[in-house]
């Protein structure tokens, strides 16, 4: 059995709906200190912590969607993993092949990823040391390919020993 697989990840709807909710509590906590809701502080002290609270929903939005590409996740049978992002997806059977047309990178699996029936977290570390984290929530890719990156990622994990945070 090869564990290889090769999928294009899309970014999450379902990601960026459960930052929008979150970003909109924590904004309707700042508008609460503002109106007086929550708290009683001084009129100074009032509008800083809720400008503070406003501006911390909002680049918490911005920050957690502003990654948006989609990437080309390859797993090799043995094990390694190689990233590419996509520019603009197009199938493989067009003439120039626009995803196809840089190797990416190679990363090693780090022990520390999370994968469940519902979400995987993937750790990845390159030659360099430098750790990227991967999301693919069910939305991101289809049933069967999200199965089969999980079976691939689930293997490494058990025999193909991953690495630590420290790379080794």
């Amino acid at each position: 059995m090869s564990i290889a697989v090769s999928a294009i990840v899309q970014p999450s709807r379902l990601l960026v709906v459960m930052i929008g909710a979150m970003s909109l509590v924590v904004a309707s906590i700042g508008i609460g200190v503002v109106i007086g809701l929550i708290g009683v502080l001084p009129f100074m002290p009032k509008w800083i912590s809720a400008s503070a609270i406003l501006f911390l929903s909002f680049f918490g939005f911005y920050h957690g969607t502003k990654r948006r590409k989609p990437i080309q996740l390859d797993i090799s049978g043995a094990g390694q993993f190689r990233l590419t992002e996509v520019a603009s997806f197009a199938p493989c059977s067009t003439r120039n092949r626009p995803h196809v047309i840089t190797n990416g990178e190679e990363f090693k699996l780090l022990g520390d990823s999370t994968l469940s029936p519902h979400l995987m977290v993937l750790r990845l570390q390159a030659e360099d040391k430098r750790i990227i984290t991967v999301l693919i929530l069910p939305d991101s890719v289809s049933r069967d390919t999200f199965r089969a990156v999980s079976v691939a990622c689930r293997w490494i994990a058990m025999n193909g020993k991953p690495l630590n945070a420290n790379g080794e």
